[in-house]
Formats: structure tokens, C-alpha cells, sequence
């Protein structure tokens, strides 16, 4: 029955602090947005990587390969097992892995300084906390 106890002590009044975010440090930004696009670049290999593995162990390749042929005419050279081998899909996922990681830092440290700028015009970014 503790579910309906009441408390009999007064609750303490809600505190309020308001502040105000006027500037990011664009270093701070660019180490934050360096350290996430890594994370992510190493979740895109690793994603990839086991894509692969589950449709080149299922067949998949092949199957549509073959559908392709069929479709296509046997003239066609379609081979999907040899255009999406492990090498040529790591290769594919380590540069787009790579460009994210220049692109993602650069960004971050693009949207601090367009961040700075837009809070000295309108004076930042007002924010309240409370003790709750």
C-alpha cells in the first residue's frame, strides 16, 4: 500500500536558472563533429561488410545475376558476383567512409561559425534549466 501513500512533507519550490548560448567554439564543434563522423564511418564499413556477408552467403548475387542474364539475353555479360566482390564493396564503403569523415568536420565547424554569426544578430539562444 506504499503505492498510495501521500508525502506529507512539503515539495521544494522549482528553481529556475535562465542563460543564454551566444557562441560554440568552432574547435570544440570541429573535435565533436571529427569524433562522430569516426563513429559513424566505422558503423558504414562494418555495416557494409555484413550486408555483403549476408547476401553473398544467401545466393542473392547470384540469383539475380542469373534473372539478369535471363532477361538481358545470354550476350549480356552480367556477373554481379565479380562487381560486387568483398574487395570492390570495402573499397566503395572505405571512401565513402573517408569522404564523410573530411565532409562531417567540416561541417560542424561551417555550422558553429553560421551559429556565431546568427547569435550576434539576434542576441543567442535563450535556454532555462530547473532542479527538476
Amino acid at each position: 500500500m506504499a503505492l498510495f501513500k501521500r508525502n506529507k512533507q512539503p515539495k521544494e519550490p522549482k528553481k529556475q536558472i535562465r542563460l543564454k548560448l551566444r557562441s560554440v567554439d568552432v574547435w570544440s564543434a570541429v573535435k565533436v563533429g571529427f569524433l562522430i563522423s569516426i563513429a559513424t564511418s566505422i558503423s558504414l564499413v562494418v555495416g557494409a561488410w555484413l550486408i555483403w556477408g549476408v547476401l553473398s552467403n544467401s545466393g542473392i548475387f547470384a540469383s539475380i545475376g542469373s534473372l539478369l542474364g535471363s532477361v538481358l539475353g545470354e550476350t549480356s555479360n552480367v556477373n554481379l558476383e565479380e562487381d560486387f566482390s568483398l574487395n570492390n564493396v570495402m573499397t566503395t564503403a572505405g571512401t565513402l567512409a573517408l569522404l564523410n569523415v573530411v565532409l562531417t568536420t567540416a561541417l560542424w565547424g561551417v555550422w558553429a561559425v553560421i551559429f556565431n554569426v546568427i547569435s550576434k544578430l539576434v542576441g543567442g539562444l535563450s535556454l532555462t534549466f530547473t532542479n527538476n
